[in-house]
This record gives structure tokens, sequence and C-alpha cells, in this order.
């Protein structure tokens, strides 16, 4: 686990009324256990909204493997001497552009001394 920080909030009156109201609805001591409890609750109703859309899964010996939670698929972004393709196959393709901004993708390129367009 990560290192714990300190959070202070400040709150007007009636959004501490609110909070405490909470507070006492969860049945819980610890003003920190509403907040971890909030933030939880929230995370599961928004946690597909709130995952970036697109995700460096692999580099391979063919290229780069990018998860596309839009579509729910994992695409394969081939790296060649004349340039890069990706097998979704459209035009202006976002999983190249997500590729090319990956530093490892990056460096690969440079050290084959390809173009990465």
């Amino acid at each position: 686990m990560s290192e714990k920080k300190k959070l202070n909030v400040r709150l007007d009156r009636e959004l501490e009324e609110k909070f405490f109201q909470i507070k006492k609805f969860f049945g819980v001591e610890n003003e920190t256990e509403v907040v971890r409890s909030l933030i939880n609750w929230f995370w599961r109703e928004h946690e597909k909204e709130l995952q970036p859309k697109f995700e460096h899964f692999n580099v391979n010996e063919n290229g780069v493997l990018i998860v596309d939670r839009e579509q729910d698929r994992i695409f394969q972004v081939y790296f060649h001497p004349e340039g890069i393709e990706c097998e979704c196959g459209t035009p202006n393709c976002k999983h190249k552009e997500f590729a090319l901004s990956l530093p490892k993708v990056q460096q690969i390129l440079r050290e084959k001394g390809w173009k990465p367009a």
C-alpha cells in the first residue's frame, strides 16, 4: 500500500450537517470511514468512466497491445520500418496515436531507426 497522506477538508455548515447525517446512517465512529465508504461507493458506481479509455497492455515481438475499454477489446499496433499500423484498420487510428505517446514505444522505434508514422 502506498504512503498514507493526511487530507483536511473544510465544509460549510450545510455540508457539515449532511456529512454527520451520513456518518450516523453508516453507523461509524470515525470520519475517515465515512470518506472511505463514499469514495468506494462512488468508484463502484463510476469505475468504467473513471478509468482511462486506452491502456498499454504489453510490448511484444510484433509491436504493442493496447486495451480499448470503449470497444472492450485489445488491439495490436504493429511496428514496421515504414511506420506503424493498427489491426483496427481505421484512418486516424486512436490506438496508434496512443501507442506513439508511450515512452517505451518511442524508445523502440528510435533504437530501430524506424519512422513513427
